[in-house]
């Protein structure tokens, strides 16, 4: 009778170690509505989602993502009410975000360009003809244009799509924007004679470098950013990192 038992003890520790090998660690990370690279609304949640829940998984941890406004996803994750947050770029300087968070290796790198109104003659020459120029942003966004004093931004917006809306109205002359974001929002969010009346700077002021962030309050974050920028290489390497842009194009 004590062998049976101790056969069955022996069986069900087994089991229990197969279980907690086979199981995945998972994390959360918030994530927002910006199409056409995250939403709730698209296959994956976007292609964006879909890379950084693929790099997690090829070193086998399973992504579950909380949809939140900006400003939200961004406190959420700061607070470590969840891991991290998707996708943020950094101005590279000294800020709240860089205090706050580890940032993964680029996942994506898009084209920064200023929108404006046709009626509005503008073409990018430089920071210092910005002098003066009103220039809408989105709450909770750093741009590369913070650290010079002179220009002046209006970040009353929570959203990129109220921002150009603002922009239709005559808010402000110029909304700096991803561009295949601000296409995206042209072309589902706003009417045909609001989006009629915008146009852009075809030459990109910037090339943003869009990261993961980790926050520094949970003492897993760097293990975690260790795993993914192993699996996010890995996934470049296979050919699928191209494969899942593919629908961008």
């Amino acid at each position: 009778m004590m062998r049976a038992v101790s056969f069955v003890l022996a069986v069900a520790s087994l089991l229990m170690l197969s279980a907690q090998a086979c199981a995945k660690e998972v994390i959360t990370l918030t994530n927002t509505e910006w199409a056409p690279y995250t939403s709730q609304q698209l296959p994956h949640n976007g292609p964006l989602s879909r890379i950084v829940s693929a790099a997690f998984a090829l070193e086998g941890v399973e992504v579950r993502y909380v949809f939140r406004p900006p400003n939200r996803a961004y406190a959420e994750a700061a607070e470590d009410f969840a891991h991290g947050t998707i996708l943020w770029s950094t101005s590279g300087r000294d800020s709240d975000r860089q205090r706050r968070f580890y940032f993964s290796d680029v996942v994506f790198d898009g084209q920064s360009v200023l929108f404006h109104l046709k009626s509005y003659p503008f073409r990018w020459s430089g920071y210092q003809q910005m002098a003066g120029v009103r220039m809408g942003g989105t709450a909770g966004f750093e741009y590369t244009f913070d650290k010079y004093p002179f220009l002046s931004i209006d970040r009353t917006a929570v959203t990129d799509e109220q921002n150009f809306r603002k922009l239709a109205a005559g808010r402000f002359d110029v909304f700096p924007a991803n561009l295949d974001v601000g296409r995206a929002i042209m072309r589902t969010a706003l009417t045909p004679e609001q989006a009629a009346l915008i146009t852009w700077d075809p030459n990109p002021y910037n090339i943003t470098h869009y990261h993961l962030m980790m926050n520094k309050r949970n003492k897993e974050s760097l293990r975690y950013l260790g795993l993914f920028n192993r699996g996010l290489k890995r996934l470049r390497e296979s050919g699928k990192y191209d494969e899942y842009l593919q629908v961008l194009k």
